[in-house]
């Protein structure tokens, strides 16, 4: 991996230090010392970038232009390019199928379609987990990747085919890379790209597209799901606010439950859109790019975590292999002598609890549970508001969200 430094959400990876340049001119009579220069210019990049932030988190709009494509970049690509990339590589078999057959067509192309792109994040993270997947299939390199990049803004675009270009640079596979410039609520994929696409990602945008506008949210991803090919997966990854994105992400499931693959393991009704102040989100801990945390820390600002709500479509129901599991919808919660975590599955959202003295062979996997886990549970039993597991029950992970094996090949 010789290529560009992505800022990885991985706990055992650190970044290196990537200093911000500044161009000769800005020094006058030589007062200023590089490390001046650069303490500077990283607290007004971190300043400008966290001003971004706070309008998000106000749920403002702001265009991505010249004065925003740097700051914006700095601090959102690494949570938007993170959450893209455990979203995806979770589905990572799924992913494998559709290439399986891809090699088997003619063409043996796959297209990939990350819409209101704004600098690519989306796309670099699915490069990213092609290359890793090509590093155990060598028949990766008869593949060509068609990545499409749409957005309103020419300039974010233009901005993130640059860092694009860097994460494909070096793989052993083709990527051609085409940019849309248009309107993503009005877009025809197959018209614009004349084929039906494989993967098609939303990332981080629909509340910039459609405000609160849920029907439209509703009836633009069905259009969208139609539009892949019959072997494709829509996904949709917004961040973790309750009253406004998870609330979009849940009611898109609800209307299109019967094409869900992921986080849900059923096409029941939706348990926590029923919960009152309840919402469906995931998180986990991350070492931030190097460069992120030091500016942060200058102005005081707090870095972006790891947390987001997502849903995964598609027409093929054979890519749907964790029915009648669980799916981990918290954290694990530990306390004095015991381990407690919720789940979501056909039955609902659920409490589990286990006793420190119960964990054995047969529920050892316990022990490492985490948010966006799918796991098999066998012998609970029912109590006053929970789920006992006891030393005869069985827990198993079946698959994890937070992937962090593919640091570790």
């Amino acid at each position: 991996m010789s290529r560009v430094r992505i800022p990885l959400p991985a706990p055992k990876t650190q970044n290196k230090k990537k200093n911000i340049l500044l161009p000769r001119t800005n020094i006058k009579n030589n007062r200023w010392n590089s490390r001046r220069l650069e303490a500077r210019s990283s607290t007004s990049l971190a300043k400008a970038s966290f001003e971004l932030a706070e309008i998000f988190h106000r749920g403002e709009n702001f265009p991505i232009n010249l004065q925003t494509v740097i700051p914006y970049t700095y601090y959102f690509f690494p949570k938007t390019f993170s959450s893209a990339f455990f979203v995806l590589s979770s589905i990572e078999e799924i992913l494998l199928e559709i290439l399986k057959k891809k090699k088997s067509e003619k063409k043996k192309e796959v297209i990939f379609v990350d819409l209101s792109a704004g600098v690519c994040s989306a796309s670099s993270a699915f490069i990213f987990i092609l290359d890793f997947i090509s590093q155990k299939d060598q028949t990766m390199a008869d593949l060509k990747v068609k990545v499409f990049v749409q957005d309103i803004s020419d300039i974010a675009l233009d901005f993130g085919i640059k860092i694009l270009n860097q994460v494909a640079k070096g793989v052993p596979f083709e990527v051609q890379i085409e940019k849309i410039v248009s309107d993503a609520s009005r877009i025809n994929i197959k018209k614009e790209i004349g084929e039906n696409p494989d993967i098609v990602v939303l990332a981080f945008s629909l509340y910039d597209i459609f405000r609160d506008d849920t029907d439209s949210m509703i009836s633009w991803s069905d259009k969208i799901l139609k539009a892949t090919s019959d072997l494709g997966v829509f996904a949709l990854v917004e961040p973790a606010l309750k009253r406004r994105n998870s609330l979009f992400i849940m009611k898109i499931r609800e209307a299109l439950k019967n094409y869900v693959i992921a986080p849900c393991t059923h096409y029941e009704e939706c348990p926590v859109l029923k919960i009152k102040d309840d919402w469906c989100h995931f998180g986990t801990k991350w070492v931030p790019p190097l460069s992120l945390s030091r500016g942060m820390n200058l102005i005081g600002g707090r870095v972006p975590e790891i947390n987001f709500s997502y849903l995964v479509l598609s027409k093929n129901k054979d890519f749907s292999r964790w029915k009648n599991l669980h799916r981990v919808v918290s954290h694990k919660l530990e306390e004095k002598g015991r381990i407690r975590f919720w789940t979501c599955s056909s039955s609902g959202k659920n409490l589990f609890q286990i006793l420190e003295r119960n964990i054995g062979e047969k529920n050892s996997d316990v022990e490492s549970v985490h948010s966006g886990d799918v796991v098999f549970i066998n012998e609970a039993k029912e109590k006053n508001g929970f789920f006992e597991l006891d030393q005869n029950s069985e827990f198993k992970i079946v698959d994890c969200l937070f992937r962090h094996d593919f640091f570790e090949r």
